[in-house]
């Protein structure tokens, strides 16, 4: 053992050993009070603060009451100018030609990606197989001639490409492989 270790071990002892004896020294008895006799009262601290908030309040109050009230607003920004409305003369009732039924908008088109294009031989014929991803992440292998989405039929496959028939419009849609 060393001076030093041997220093830090009385050090720390002798501190213990304080702390035991100042321990031991607190009385836990209580000490006592003086009880007010009949004719003092007792106040407390917030009797006074109390008193200050109602004169407070009351001053406010007079004051709010003197206040001028708000002017009304000249314009409102939210409300247009009413509009003048001037009497036409005697105009010449118009004929209007019948309006021809506008034909329905064929609805928009789904969003498709082809990604991948397969080739197999079948009896030495090449068949392709076009991997076409629709935009809820759904994998549709379509040949020749299969239908997409119940919309789209399949008219040819080529090496970067497929062509789409729409069934309802006769339009074509033409769907490119993208390079990676």
């Amino acid at each position: 053992m060393t001076l030093r270790k041997a220093t830090l071990y009385v050090g720390g002892g002798s501190l213990l050993v304080a702390w035991f004896s100042s321990a031991a020294s607190v009385s836990l008895t209580p000490s006592p009070r003086r009880v007010p006799g009949p004719q003092e009262t007792v106040t407390s601290p917030t009797d006074g603060v109390a008193g200050n908030v109602q004169a407070q309040a009351r001053r406010l109050k007079q004051r709010l009451a003197a206040a001028p009230l708000p002017q009304r607003p000249v314009r409102n920004p939210f409300a247009f100018r009413p509009v003048v409305s001037s009497a036409p003369a005697a105009a010449a009732p118009v004929r209007r030609a019948a309006a021809e039924p506008v034909a329905p908008l064929p609805p928009a088109e789904p969003r498709l990606e082809l990604v991948g294009i397969a080739e197999q031989n079948v009896n030495q014929v090449l068949v392709r197989t076009a991997m076409i991803a629709t935009e809820s992440n759904e994998l549709i292998m379509a040949v020749v001639g299969a239908s997409v989405l119940g919309r789209y039929r399949v008219a040819a496959i080529a090496a970067d490409g497929v062509e789409l028939t729409d069934t309802t419009t006769g339009l074509s849609r033409r769907l490119v492989l993208q390079p990676q």
